[in-house]
């Protein structure tokens, strides 16, 4: 028996060498096929195995070729090739995969979170944080929430069979709701444009994907993002090595980049290997509208307006007391609300600096941060307005969603590694609870430096706004490299927008291009009522301006959000 295990412990061909001069072959035979299973199992040791959703661009699909692709798929293939595995991919139906799962025939299926889930799965860490929203036609009433189906009585509501969104509608049982459960998430959107459904589940990404990859041009979003989740690979109970190996893995994954450019490369692409031809024409309007800068350069200059006078960089004097105030942390700031253009409730705040010279009184913000940009000293004043606000954040009623907090930060300060982790330590465990706006007021001097921060700020639950979209140096190429959670339009679209068709049409492009990357879209300059509702409807997430709210002290901010929950 010595022998024999010698023989199982070498390569097969060496194995079948020895068996076959020591011993008689029926007997090799018989002993080989026992080994079999053994021996195959070290290789399944050697292979991930990843299972899926066969239609679920841009996520994981089949391609025209009968590939495998999509985002989940590159991860994951980037995570077998960092632990040492051959990737293998199996995609097919939805509920399959699941049970295949279950019974251990796969290693990893990409999913969100959910606490039924969980009961059946290992997770590892989160790869996104993803959401859903309620989809239906245009001309109906929009809805806050997901409970709000259960006072609509006799709806209809497609959902992918055995996905998140099907977890949620069961859950509302019981409300006289119709369940049409259907083998993909774009065929619960078909299924609305179609009249077979009322409404339709399903994540947000998916949904506008299925939009224009449909041409389903009288379906839209009629809810806010709902079911935030954790989307993340889950792994076969009993296999928490597999888990640990994979956690290890992403955090190198993002350490290097490596998980921001796959996310950049497939939700954020606007390559045209892969076309959309809803895509390519936003893209290319807003390229040719917003993004020329010859044609649009007076928007810049308009909104300086006659503060450019101040804004004086040979006025020794004030720079000095503008560096004085900044170490000594006497610039203050005021919260501008920033509101859900769907629901009408409050989202967050943006924080604003201001600064009340000694002598000279107050100073405009476009007077003076141009000038500590001049200084190199706006990424330390920014960092002290940062962390004033996080520390009045804890004091803010505690809301669901959780309200976020808005700081302005130049993009070419997120090259500075000590900086970043200045951001990290001061935002800590309440990450989610910060957004970074990035302004673009100069050109972008070192792009690699700051990608590299993004997947660091991103690790920290720390999300990306790109302020003032079309102005000053907003390109493609940068939303490619930012891969943001948001896009704010520029005030100086908003100001004209019931009055100009081009602006209107700019607006429109940019909250279409937005929400085919996966981010949300906020205006800022909102002055009435009729612009409010314009951008509602034409699918903008949220606003600000002195027609919502004016810039208030932290105090005022507080009150206003109790008396909204009163």
């Amino acid at each position: 028996m010595k022998a024999l295990g010698t023989v199982l412990d070498h390569h097969r061909g060496v194995a079948a060498h020895y068996c076959l001069r020591w011993w008689p072959a029926s007997l090799v035979f018989a002993l080989l096929a026992l080994a079999m299973p053994a021996i195959a199992g070290e290789g399944g040791r050697d292979t991930l195995r990843m299972g899926g959703d066969a239609s679920y661009p841009p996520y994981q699909f089949i391609d025209q070729s009968g590939r495998a692709d999509g985002f989940d798929v590159a991860l994951a293939r980037a995570v077998a090739g960092d632990i040492g595995l051959q990737p293998r991919f199996e995609l097919g139906q939805w509920d399959t995969a699941l049970e295949r799962l279950s019974r251990g025939e796969l290693d990893i299926v990409p999913m969100f979170w959910s606490a039924e889930r969980e009961r059946r799965f290992l997770f590892t860490q989160p790869i996104l944080i993803r959401h859903h929203a309620l989809f239906g036609r245009r001309g109906q009433a929009k809805l806050e929430s997901l409970d709000a189906l259960a006072k609509l009585p006799g709806v209809r509501v497609a959902v992918q069979r055995a996905g998140l969104a099907a977890e949620a509608m069961h859950a509302l049982a019981g409300h006289g709701i119709a369940l049409l459960e259907l083998d993909t998430e774009s065929g619960a959107l078909v299924a609305v444009a179609r009249g077979e459904a009322d409404y339709a589940l399903a994540p947000t990404g998916i949904g506008y994907y299925a939009i224009h990859q449909h041409d389903l041009d009288d379906v839209i979003a009629l809810s806010p993002p709902l079911l935030e989740r954790k989307y993340v690979f889950a792994v076969q109970r009993g296999r928490s090595d597999l888990v640990a190996r994979i956690d290890s893995s992403l955090e190198r994954l993002r350490a290097s980049g490596v998980q921001n450019d796959l996310y950049v490369e497939w939700i954020g692409n606007l390559d045209p290997r892969r076309p959309r031809p809803w895509l390519l024409y936003a893209a290319g309007l807003a390229a040719l509208l917003l993004l020329g800068p010859a044609g649009y350069a007076w928007r810049r200059q308009s909104r300086a307006g006659s503060i450019a006078a101040v804004n004086d960089a040979n006025d020794p004097a004030l720079m000095a007391d503008l560096r004085d105030a900044i170490e000594a942390g006497r610039l203050g700031f005021m919260l501008q609300p920033q509101i859900d253009l769907r629901s009408g409730r409050w989202r967050g705040a943006e924080l604003l600096v201001r600064w009340n010279h000694p002598q000279r009184g107050p100073i405009e913000p476009d007077a003076f941060v141009p000038m500590a940009e001049q200084a190199h000293v706006a990424a330390a004043m920014n960092l002290h307005l940062l962390r004033c606000g996080l520390a009045q954040r804890r004091h803010w009623p505690p809301s669901e969603p959780p309200l976020h907090l808005s700081v302005n930060v130049s993009a070419n300060d997120l090259a500075d590694v000590r900086l970043v982790d200045a951001i990290i330590d001061a935002a800590g465990q309440d990450g989610a609870a910060l957004m970074l706006e990035i302004t673009e007021t100069d050109v972008m001097r070192e792009p690699e430096l700051v990608a590299a921060a993004l997947p660091r700020l991103r690790a920290h639950d720390i999300r990306i706004s790109v302020d003032d979209f079309g102005a000053g140096h907003s390109s493609l190429l940068n939303l490619r490299r930012l891969a943001p959670d948001e896009l704010k339009i520029d005030r100086s679209f908003v100001a004209t927008l019931l009055t100009s068709h081009s602006d209107q049409a700019i607006v429109t492009a940019t909250i279409g291009l937005a929400h085919e990357l996966g981010a949300t879209v906020a205006a800022e300059g909102i002055e009435d009522e009729a612009t409010q509702r314009w951008l509602a409807d034409a699918g903008c997430d949220a606003g600000q301006g002195f027609g919502i709210a004016r810039p208030m002290t932290a105090d005022e901010f507080v009150a206003l959000l109790r008396s909204a929950q009163a």
